[in-house]
């Protein structure tokens, strides 16, 4: 995500009054408060609109789906009791568990799923998430507008308990998408009821997980996470409350971890060298990956394969991830991560496998090599453009690392401009930048879920990169060789090494998190894919 991004924050900045966090006393009891840091704000808690992993950490953390991530990493059916397939994988039909409940007390029914996965599907939602319906019947037609009809989704509610879900082709990575937030049950009673104002504040919103959201006003640094006694599982769920704070600020994050009123930050390149022997440091895997939009809408350079290509050959990523980004990160040959899923072809992890020998790697004899031949193929003498990203103090120090590759370049001069994280993902979304640092998270434990967001018809192609072999390839993987693994994955492996030969973006890194965490915290989940933390299971002693 970038949206599922986990932003470029690197985790820093601003914060959150200290006392608003407060300390646990000693005679506390047995179970006691989490207390948590973020890199930045909450900005919606409405299933159908959010679009960072911050959002969707909240959201998993109070709502639950029909398969939801367990402790080992595994998707096993949650909100649902049982499934029965069809022969052909078209049809799913769910039986939900016995009496499941709202947080305020109305009964949870299939309705609610029915509802929730409708609005999300509506273009008057306007759900930037809405795309990983694709496969489900009629989802792609409701949400090009060429389908009125929201009933003519392929999600029925058979009765209250039993909820039927007809695909149009199979999905391989069904289990897994069914438990993100976009597919979480709503209330349609009480959506209504909120109407604009719904997941924009604490008390515009509903759980249906383990935890309700308290005290948080929208644009708070700040909020609360309670126990909902109304989760059909409350008795796994130990931990009476968890309290959030945004710390842009990696030496705030680190004070206040010191001063213990903190149980979670994380650290900067300077901090991973003293904590990185305490029995409190962890590094925490992503499968997530920062890179480059090159707009070749508003540039007329980055239209040209050439200039792109320098721009990639220009940064030296082993310096980068070795000296500016310590802890944290690992050069990215790929655009799709690490540490997500294993080629069925070759056994090892896709990304390796896809990686093309020799390509986003250091060569600026190289890089000057290209760009003068494509500056000249595109009708330019000078390159001026400004970098755009975010605010914290971890995406400034990327930020002018990345400014002093290009300055070796001739012809070219980088500026940079920084916002919040929230400004960044709007004036993204606006294509409103010259080039900008992005993140994406998996949603899914699947290839497709980097890849598919640079088919030329995706809105988060934001660089507007176009080339029909690659539409064809991921085509093909979602269609004619969607039921044989191994042909799939060698179409995504071409697209994968169309995208970086071509240089429709320029990978930086695959981004872990350095931290600091308690010891007496046991149980916390951590996922590679879809909500970086699940606190189901986490307690503290």
């Amino acid at each position: 995500m970038k949206k599922l991004t986990k932003n470029i924050a690197l985790l820093s900045a601003g914060l959150a009054t200290a006392g608003a966090l407060g300390t646990v006393s000693a005679d506390a009891a047995k179970y006691k408060t989490i207390r948590w840091s973020q890199s930045d704000i909450l900005s919606s808690m409405d299933p159908s609109k959010t679009t960072t992993n911050i959002d969707f950490t909240a959201i998993t953390a109070t709502g639950d789906g029909l398969y939801r991530a367990n402790q080992k990493g595994d998707f096993v059916l949650s909100a649902a009791d049982s499934v029965e397939e069809s022969e052909d994988g078209l049809t799913n039909t769910f039986k939900l568990k016995p009496d499941l409940k709202w947080s305020n007390g109305d009964p949870l029914t299939a309705h609610d799923f029915v509802y929730g996965w409708q609005r999300t599907n509506d273009p008057k939602t306007a759900s930037q998430y809405a795309y990983l319906y694709s496969g489900i019947n009629n989802a792609d037609a409701i949400q090009k507008g060429d389908e009125k009809d929201l009933s003519k989704l392929g999600v029925k509610a058979l009765d209250d308990q039993t909820l039927q879900v007809e695909l149009e082709k199979p999905m391989p990575q069904l289990k897994s998408i069914l438990a993100n937030a976009p597919f979480f049950p709503q209330n349609e009673k009480f959506v209504k009821h909120a109407g604009k104002k719904y997941g924009t504040a604490a008390k515009y919103t509903l759980s249906s997980g383990p935890y309700k959201m308290k005290k948080w006003s929208g644009s708070s640094d700040t909020y609360t996470l309670v126990k909902n006694k109304n989760y059909y599982d409350a008795d796994v769920v130990k931990t009476p409350k968890i309290k959030m704070a945004t710390v842009k600020e990696q030496n705030t994050g680190y004070n206040l971890y010191k001063s213990n009123k903190l149980d979670y930050t994380t650290l900067s390149p300077e901090q991973v060298k003293k904590a990185k022997n305490t029995k409190a440091y962890r590094t925490i895997p992503e499968a997530t990956t920062a890179y480059l939009q090159l707009n070749e809408k508003k540039v007329k350079a980055f239209k040209n394969t050439k200039v792109r290509q320098a721009f990639s050959y220009a940064i030296d990523r082993e310096t980068f991830a070795d000296k500016i980004l310590t802890g944290s990160a690992t050069p990215a040959k790929t655009f799709t991560a690490t540490k997500l899923v294993k080629d069925p072809n070759t056994g090892k992890d896709f990304a390796k496998s896809a990686a093309v020998k020799g390509v986003n790697t250091y060569n600026l004899k190289k890089a000057q090599k290209l760009l003068k031949q494509g500056m000249k193929e595109a009708g330019v003498k000078k390159i001026k453009v400004q970098m755009l990203t975010d605010d914290t103090s971890g995406a400034k120090r990327s930020a002018q690392f990345v400014q002093s590759q290009y300055e070796k370049l001739d012809g070219v001069k980088v500026t940079i401009k920084t916002v919040p994280f929230k400004q960044r993902i709007n004036l993204s979304e606006k294509r409103d930048f010259d080039m900008v640092v992005s993140l994406w998270g998996a949603d899914y434990a699947d290839p497709s879920t980097f890849l598919d967001l640079y088919k030329s018809d995706s809105s988060f192609n934001e660089g507007g990169w176009k080339n029909e072999e690659y539409d064809q390839l991921l085509d093909d993987a979602a269609n004619k060789n969607v039921n044989d693994p191994k042909a799939r994955f060698k179409d995504l492996t071409k697209a994968e090494q169309i995208l970086d030969k071509e240089a429709g973006l320029v990978p930086l890194y695959y981004r872990s998190q350095a931290a600091l965490q308690r010891t007496s915290i046991k149980h916390m989940v951590t996922n590679t894919s879809g909500a970086s933390f699940d606190w189901k299971w986490a307690y503290k002693k």
